[in-house]
């Protein structure tokens, strides 16, 4: 999987309005001072060790896709056209993080399945969404776009790789 790369191709134009890489990897593109001084459109966390995802399973209680895994190891969650996608990654502070790497976290992925905005099928992984959807793998890795309230299934593609170039054009 090469999802860091697809994303980064898509944004790349948004870098002539800034962008910033922090100390931990995590970079930060097209700065919106109109919203806020601190705002960014685009935040690509950085990636996760072996270890830390392994450690991140346990701790969620669940268990992580391959691809899921895959994508951690690029990057930690994404928050992507000012939270109109985003991944969830794993939130956390450690001491000596800098107030910028503590303010940029990604959604965090145990809070969001702790208390989940539907009622999501045993065999499904909730790893995402948007303001009015969520996104799922099933046990194929097919991605389900579902609503965010009810659940219905709206959309949905054989692979994260189909569903991540979809998405990117969309907007």
């Amino acid at each position: 999987m090469h999802s860091l790369n697809s994303i980064l191709n898509v944004i790349e134009k948004d870098k002539i309005h800034g962008f910033k890489k922090m100390s931990n990897g995590t970079l930060l593109i097209r700065r919106m001072t109109e919203i806020r001084e601190d705002y960014w459109m685009h935040r690509i966390f950085h990636s996760l060790s072996e270890q830390e995802i392994n450690s991140f399973e346990k701790d969620s209680n669940l268990k992580f896709p391959d691809v899921y895994k895959d994508f951690l190891k690029e990057c930690n969650g994404i928050f992507l056209y000012g939270g109109l996608v985003y991944i969830y990654g794993k939130a956390y502070l450690e001491k000596g993080m800098s107030r910028e790497e503590q303010m940029f976290q990604p959604y965090d992925l145990i809070e969001e399945n702790e208390d989940p905005p539907c009622d999501i099928p045993e065999n499904l992984f909730y790893f995402g969404g948007t303001p009015k959807t969520i996104f799922s793998l099933d046990r194929d890795n097919q991605v389900l776009e579902m609503r965010r309230k009810s659940g219905k299934v709206m959309k949905k593609w054989i692979n994260i790789e189909e569903w991540l170039s979809e998405i990117l054009l969309k907007y």
